[in-house]
């Protein structure tokens, strides 16, 4: 999906940094094991950029923007934010994941030019593409919170770990 711009009040917003891409995510060899190379397929949701409507909400038709299957609010800080996003998720290798109910998801802590931290929550999925085609990494959405979400009482698994089990089939599970 490429994503077209937005204009609001006459400022237009490029999504171009939000389409599709393809990166080679190398493991180095580390002991026995040797180098191991993966293909992945990069897609962002809509989600990373726009948020849903709040009860009685009154939204002015410039700010509302779809994809095939609904219509959100662009918010401009998720905008803002997503603009970090393609090279987060090309600097995933050694990150540490947390596991929802749904989703895998991954928490990158921010720190503003004030020092307060800020917890980006970016909700990922990882899945196979096809033969030889690599593996699809689907952003399904990205905002900021608070407080770090979910992960209090889990422990992290490593992105690479997590491409690998993916690669040869094998389940990740959110350890406890």
């Amino acid at each position: 999906m490429k994503w077209q711009p937005i204009t609001i009040s006459e400022q237009e917003y490029n999504l171009d940094h939000l389409h599709p891409f393809e990166y080679n995510l190398t493991v180095p060899a580390q002991g026995h094991k040797p180098e191991r190379k993966y293909r992945l397929n990069v897609i962002f949701s809509l989600h990373c950029f726009t948020r849903g409507q709040k009860d009685e909400e009154v939204i002015p038709a410039e700010y509302k923007y779809s994809d095939t299957r609904e219509t959100r609010i662009f918010d401009i800080e998720r905008y803002n934010l997503s603009i970090k996003l393609p090279d987060i998720v090309r600097s995933l290798s050694d990150m540490k994941c947390y596991h929802d109910r749904h989703n895998n998801f991954y928490v990158v802590e921010l720190i503003d030019e004030l020092g307060h931290i800020t917890y980006y929550s970016i909700f990922f999925k990882l899945s196979k593409a096809g033969k030889k085609k690599g593996l699809n990494l689907f952003v399904s959405s990205a905002y900021a919170r608070d407080e770090m979400p979910y992960a209090k009482n889990l422990k992290p698994i490593r992105f690479r770990i997590m491409v690998h089990n993916v690669h040869t089939g094998q389940k990740t599970r959110p350890a406890r």
